[in-house]
């Protein structure tokens, strides 16, 4: 699997710029400019009074024209400070109520962006054709009407922006945005961009060679600080192969790192060109958020916030958390039936290359369920939820190893209950076993039904 060089920079640059307010109103409004240039010199081009045989377009003198455009240009700016409004209250109102790393979410609505560029849109062609109005003779009609058609447009957009502000804000729309992109996510689990994989153990040098990572390997350390965005394959395999190089990766992303400590660990034949060393170096792409554009664990870390906050004695909110439940339960589904990625990693000749620390399913596990049991546990409904979710990853589940995963979980999460409130009520305390019971006769046959497939 190759990648061209700077791949991973461009990836997170274009995320970046994806979940940024600015870009691509910005490139409609650029689009705008261009259009309005175009259809000036458009008029031009036809000869005078061209237009009068036309009943659609109403033929205006000077003052009529620079009417209509100032207009137009006046109410789109002021929309568009409407839209700024409306859209910091929604930002506000999300960040107090699913937690503010939801606003990296809403900064990517395209629906939002769109409606934000075609106002900004409207106001440059308005500008622009308004600036190009001489005289009498040479109105531009065919690019006054186009603002006129703009303006309309503007007005069906606004009437989508605010239903579509409404609706974003409501829970079920947020949590089904972050479970999109889980779903995006989970065909590229860390690591799996990186290198290829082999079906095999690794051979006697190899093992000699991993070994010797841990006994007298050179580390790598960070010249900044900050969060792992994306780590470079190709700035990591090119000098590996080229000087014949092992590397251990100490770091994840969504790890953080410290300046001066060890972000890789290299096994090299013969002494480390500190060139080498950069390039190794700059492989990891360092910012001061976390993305998920390798980092899984990002987004389960939202869905479990949502939850939790949903949870809180200051909103109180059960549904919410049972909503962001049955998304994590999707979530082991489509993790059922997939092995997790290999963390040794070969190049294309199939020499081993990189040594890495894989997505792991307890991982995934921990960081959906271990913030939802310490706060959820009081609420049966939650309590209930959580065995659903359990239960989900059981459906074609290939790996024996998750079983005792989700049995520890499951098992915390009764234990959890029963030390609560909540199981003095008779009622609560048997739907409660009721679903655990359900839940460990199902891990039972799901376990019974992988052995009988190995065999």
């Amino acid at each position: 699997m190759s990648r061209p060089n700077g791949y991973a920079w461009l990836l997170q640059r274009w995320d970046s710029l994806r979940g940024s307010f600015w870009f691509f109103p910005a490139q409609m409004a650029i689009l705008s400019g261009a259009i309005a240039l175009g259809m000036l010199e458009l008029d031009r081009q036809l000869p005078v009074g061209w237009g009068t045989s036309l009943p659609w377009l109403t033929r205006v003198d000077v003052e009529g024209a620079r009417a209509v455009l100032s207009t137009i240009a006046g109410s789109m700016i002021t929309v568009t400070g409407v839209v700024f409004s409306i859209t910091v209250v929604a930002l506000t109102l999300t960040s107090s109520q699913f937690g503010p790393r939801l606003l990296r979410t809403f900064f990517r609505d395209r629906g939002s962006q769109v409606a934000l560029g075609t106002f900004l849109a409207t106001f440059c062609y308005s500008l622009l054709v308004l600036q190009a109005v001489g005289s009498a003779e040479r109105v531009p009609q065919l690019a006054t009407a186009g603002a006129v058609g703009l303006a309309i447009a503007s007005l069906f957009v606004l009437i989508f922006f605010v239903h579509h502000a409404a609706s974003s804000i409501q829970a079920s729309n947020v949590i089904a945005a972050v479970a999109d992109e889980i779903r995006a996510q989970v065909p590229t689990l860390f690591p799996e961009t990186l290198g290829d994989a082999k079906p095999r153990e690794p051979n006697p040098e190899e093992r000699v060679r991993i070994q010797r990572l841990d006994v007298a390997g050179r580390v790598i350390r960070a010249r900044a600080e900050g969060y792992v965005r994306v780590i470079d394959e190709t700035a990591i395999l090119g000098p590996a192969s080229e000087r014949d190089l092992v590397v251990r990766l100490l770091v994840r992303p969504g790890d953080f790192v410290a300046q001066a400590s060890g972000i890789a660990c290299v096994d090299a034949t013969s002494d480390l060109d500190p060139v080498v060393e950069d390039e190794l170096r700059s492989a990891f792409v360092l910012g001061d958020q976390r993305t998920p554009v390798q980092d899984l664990r990002f987004l389960t870390d939202q869905l479990s916030e949502m939850a939790v906050r949903a949870l809180s004695p200051g909103v109180n909110d059960p549904k919410t958390a049972i909503e962001c439940l049955d998304r994590m339960g999707g979530l082991l589904a489509q993790l059922a039936d997939r092995a997790m990625p290999s963390g040794l990693r070969y190049d294309e000749g199939g020499m081993l290359r990189l040594v890495v620390e894989p997505t792991r399913f307890d991982e995934i596990a921990a960081s959906c369920f271990d913030s939802v049991r310490c706060y959820g546990a009081e609420d049966p409904q939650v309590v209930v939820a959580v065995f659903a979710a359990l239960g989900a990853g059981l459906v074609e589940c290939i790996e024996p190893t998750r079983i005792p995963v989700l049995e520890t979980h499951a098992r915390e999460m009764h234990a959890a209950f029963r030390r609560s409130r909540s199981s003095a009520s008779e009622r609560d305390r048997a739907a409660v076993d009721a679903a655990f019971e359900g839940l460990l006769g199902e891990l039972d046959r799901a376990a019974g039904g992988i052995e009988r497939a190995a065999c």
